[in-house]
């Protein structure tokens, strides 16, 4: 084996995406039986609302679970919504009600709302449109934007708009709707907003193509106005004097996706003047594609809306990131600042390359954007929340969430669901199961925990596991590798350590973004708390379930995007040198073989075989293993895994192998080699 090289991919320091914070975050891992994190709230009375799916094993259906927490992750109450199986957005009312929106089994729009203490939820209405967002006044009124294309809708009198959408045998409009309801559920004011009319090339293929209007957030001003944002594909859609965009560069091409634009209007409800400016939000290149995925307002009543743009969306002078070469229509995270009159833009900004997007916007009480989204650099994309300043020249904070994508297994890490909480910090939660609050002091920030051969998040460890922790300040500047001592790792660089219910964990490399660590051999609890000891005091970690059996996962080569396995004649293997049929591969995996060397033992050389079961298989067969157990010259808990390939081989230049540690009840991983034909 290549000792040398194996242990360089393994303990040297990974560069992620520039990490930069002022106030603490701390990571807290939600429990798995609440469901799959979807929403947050942050109540007025500093409670934490998180809106998650599962499964109902009584309904066969999937409901809507409310979790009450404080801004230390303690778990206050829970409630379950049987009546909302898809939320899509909520709010706290300044009575402090929780509002939840979404859809019904039945696919129509609600609104649902709660006590502060979670004890009782009421239907406030009922609607035949998909609710997208919502958002409340001083006095409880509820308002309410999203999608419809039914001619049912509730329209009042008086409406700015009360014609419904068009439809044909081939197709239908829909249009974005503003709604505002009582405290109480009664519609107050009610109107669509939209328009039939789309551009469409492509013959018969525009048979049934209409403009398709969504609104996707929605905001009050300090006089009472409402503004909606989302996306359309309407050229008809009513835009004022003066606008910003007054054309929509939007429409249908036969052999591509819809190409959308996004809008943005200011509504007086009930006055003689209901439509106060209404603009677009265009991308002057070739097919574009640009989204509004979120909005707020800023103290001046400035308008800023994020989504993904290709690069024909313009960046102004002094913006912190301009157009990102290689970007394409599958459009770039942005952010822009439109004036308070709809005429021009105060400022706009991209941020990461091609296939990014900003998802959620808030403004925080300095005026300053905190938003949150996924972004690509280098082909990696990785989730984030950020903060940028007021006008939009600098990056503040950046905190990188965990990588969207590995062993082709896709995830959402610091996703849609944002919030900014009593404090003036922010919340976010994953769908991994993962909630960060910042504090309202500076500090180490502790942002992800991951299996360090798969990059999965790790909510579930095991002992002997080797794991990583990503964050900002957890380390010392200056990168520090593993210090062996009498053949054993050392639990101590620079005065850092990190404990498991105290025990400290042997360390294989530290620095300010990110530490290795070795999960030490510990008497197995349900659960496990992490501490990190820095010099200048302690930062609490999340407490972790502990596993009963290996929980592997396979190391990766990141110059190659495969596993990090070695050819039969000691090569690493990658698409210049791939393995061939019937020839012998190793690879390399995170977990307890059986064997106790104590922890952070460097293994000695020699042949050391696994104690319990190891499996390699691809979807067709079993496949041999001549060697599984400890790898020489690595650390305990690195196990090597020598198997033979098939031959002939599955048609393909890569091969995709599949390892189950631990008998039957064993997890099962997936990695993936080159291979010639």
């Amino acid at each position: 084996m290549n000792t040398i090289w194996a242990r360089t991919l393994l303990f040297a320091g990974i560069g992620l995406l520039p990490a930069i914070a002022g106030n603490q975050v701390l990571l807290h891992n939600l429990n798995s039986s609440d469901g799959v994190p979807t929403l947050l709230a942050s109540g007025s009375n500093g409670q934490l609302y998180v809106v998650s799916t599962l499964t109902s094993n009584t309904l066969q259906r999937q409901v809507s679970r409310v979790v009450a927490l404080d801004l230390n992750g303690t778990h206050l109450a829970t409630f379950d919504l049987a009546q909302l199986e898809y939320p899509a957005a909520a709010v706290s009312d300044p009575q402090g009600n929780l509002i939840v929106v979404g859809q019904d089994p039945s696919n129509q729009g609600i609104a649902v709302k709660l006590d502060p203490q979670l004890q009782s939820a009421a239907v406030v209405i009922s609607l035949p449109a998909a609710i997208h967002a919502v958002t409340a006044d001083p006095a409880g009124n509820i308002y309410l934007t999203g999608s419809t294309w039914q001619s049912t809708f509730p329209i009042t009198a008086g409406a700015y708009q009360s014609q419904p959408p068009a439809s044909n045998p081939y197709g239908n409009a829909a249009y974005a709707f503003l709604t505002e309801i009582s405290a109480q559920g009664k519609v107050i004011y009610s109107t669509y907003f939209g328009s039939d009319s789309t551009a469409c090339v492509g013959g018969s293929f525009c048979m049934g193509k209409f403009g398709v209007t969504s609104g996707a957030a929605i905001a009050l001003d300090g006089s009472g106005a409402v503004i909606v944002a989302g996306t359309t594909t309407a050229t008809g859609l009513p835009t004022t004097p003066g606008a910003y965009e007054p054309t929509c560069v939007c429409g249908y091409n036969l052999g591509y996706p819809p190409q959308t634009a996004g809008f943005v209007a200011k509504f007086h409800l009930g006055a003689a003047q209901q439509l106060a400016w209404s603009t677009f939000l265009n991308a002057s290149t070739a097919m574009p594609t640009l989204t509004v995925n979120g909005m707020a307002l800023d103290s001046a009543g400035n308008v800023v809306v994020g989504g993904s743009a290709p690069p024909g969306l313009p960046a102004t002078s002094g913006a912190f990131q301009l157009p990102v070469a290689g970007s394409n229509a599958n459009g770039s995270a942005y952010l822009l600042k439109l004036n308070s009159a709809g005429t021009a833009p105060v400022w706009s900004t991209y941020l990461g390359g091609p296939s990014s997007a900003v998802q959620a916007v808030f403004v925080d009480a300095q005026d300053r954007v905190v938003f949150n989204g996924q972004v690509q650099v280098q082909q990696v994309q990785r989730s984030f929340v950020a903060r940028a300043t007021g006008d939009g020249s600098t990056l503040e904070d950046f905190y990188p969430g965990p990588e969207m994508t590995a062993e082709g297994v896709t995830l959402t890490g610091a996703g849609p669901a944002l919030a900014m909480v009593s404090t003036g910090g922010f919340a976010s939660a994953a769908q991994i199961g993962a909630l960060w609050i910042e504090g309202a002091a500076p500090g180490p920030s502790l942002l992800n925990i991951t299996n360090s051969a798969s990059g999965l998040y790790a909510s579930t460890v095991a002992s002997v596991e080797l794991v990583t922790l990503y964050g900002v300040g957890i380390g010392p500047p200056t990168p520090l590798a593993g210090q062996v001592q009498n053949n054993v790792y050392t639990s101590n660089l620079g005065g850092y350590q990190v404990l498991f219910d105290g025990v400290p964990a042997p360390l294989l490399y530290v620095d300010s973004g990110q530490i290795n660590a070795v999960i030490p051999a510990i008497a197995e609890p349900d659960t496990v708390r992490i501490q990190l000891v820095t010099p200048t005091g302690t930062v609490e970690g999340p407490s972790m379930t502990l596993a009963h059996i290996p929980v592997p996962g396979i190391f990766q080569n990141s110059q190659t995007g495969l596993a990090a396995a070695l050819n039969q004649d000691g090569s690493v293997n990658s698409s210049a040198d791939p393995a061939s049929g019937g020839s012998t591969v190793s690879v390399f995996v995170t977990a307890f073989s059986g064997n106790s060397f104590g922890d952070g033992a460097v293994i000695p050389m020699g042949i050391f075989n696994a104690t319990i079961p190891v499996y390699v298989f691809d979807l067709y067969r079993s496949l041999p293993v001549s060697f599984a157990g400890d790898a020489p010259g690595m650390v305990h808990g690195v196990m090597q895994i020598n198997f033979v390939l098939p031959d002939p081989l599955p048609s393909g230049n890569l091969f995709t192998f599949y390892v189950q540690i631990g008998g039957p009840s064993g997890l099962i991983v997936q990695g993936q080699i080159a291979v010639a034909q």
